[in-house]
């Protein structure tokens, strides 16, 4: 099982990694995971060079180089994402923004996502989901969404979060082995 966990927030210790994390936990031991803090990485988002367009790949040289590696490696790819004015943090955006050549080169992989914010996460919730069905990928359930009030603390006041996200990456296991499962090494 190849698992790629792509971080949105610049905040390695925040609210999404611990949804992320949780939605990794209920990963078997055997799993592959690999992980990009977007926040960790230099790269832009993309610009009128229009070379994918005739090259079939990104031309930038820059670190989502190795994410795109990553991504088609990957079986499954689980997203996290602070709502942003009511959308995808920016990394998340870019990179997203900067796969427009990989059309068709991550069908039928499996994603899933987790999401938190104060409110107002509908549009983040479209965005996520116009870009794995836009790339064909195969929605792996509704993810997880975790309320947060910086005001009035963290996932501590939203008992769902972390149980949602587990039960998103339950969900992720599961698709893997009915698409995957016949084909595992005995």
């Amino acid at each position: 099982m190849k698992v790629l966990a792509i971080y949105g927030s610049p905040r390695k210790e925040g609210n999404t990694a611990r949804m992320m994390d949780a939605a990794l936990s209920v990963f078997p031991e055997e799993a592959e995971i690999h992980k990009f803090f977007l926040g960790d990485l230099n790269f832009s988002g993309c610009g009128p060079c229009r070379e994918c367009k005739s090259n079939n790949y990104c031309v930038v040289e820059d670190d989502l180089q190795a994410v795109f590696k990553e991504m088609l490696w990957a079986e499954i790819i689980l997203f996290g994402s602070p709502s942003q004015f009511s959308d995808v943090s920016v990394d998340i955006k870019k990179l997203m923004e900067r796969t427009w050549w990989m059309k068709g080169e991550l069908r039928n992989k499996i994603g899933g996502y987790v999401v938190t914010s104060r409110r107002y996460m509908e549009s983040t919730l479209n965005t996520l989901h116009a870009f794995m069905l836009r790339h064909r990928m195969i929605l792996g359930g509704s993810g997880a969404l975790g309320f947060t009030f910086t005001e009035m603390g963290g996932l501590e006041n939203d008992p769902l979060a972390l149980n949602d996200a587990r039960g998103t990456g339950l969900r992720l296991v599961e698709l893997w082995e009915i698409i995957y499962g016949n084909s595992k090494p005995d």
